[in-house]
């Protein structure tokens, strides 16, 4: 019996998580507590990306998330802030 495939779409985004998962870590044990809340804040938006990707949602589904895990984890005014530079 042959195992299911992971697809291209599901490979990418289960190895961003992953990294972002060795990056929250390694911020955790350096005391850097803005890569860590950086990489806490962006490794659970990975899987939402991934149903955007698979049409499961849309990516304003996933914006919406982002922006509540910032108010959740205190990386609101970082996340206010670089949307603010995006925009201009």
């Amino acid at each position: 019996m042959q195992a299911n495939k992971a697809t291209a779409v599901e490979t990418v985004h289960r190895l961003l998580l992953r990294a972002l998962l060795e990056i929250r870590s390694q911020g955790n044990e350096d005391g850097n507590k803005l890569v860590f809340r950086l990489a806490d804040l962006f490794h659970n938006v990975v899987l939402e990306m991934e149903n955007a990707a698979e049409g499961r949602c849309g990516y304003e589904d996933v914006l919406h998330f982002l922006e509540e895990r910032a108010k959740e984890n205190g990386c609101e005014k970082w996340l206010s802030s670089n949307l603010a530079d995006l925009n201009q």
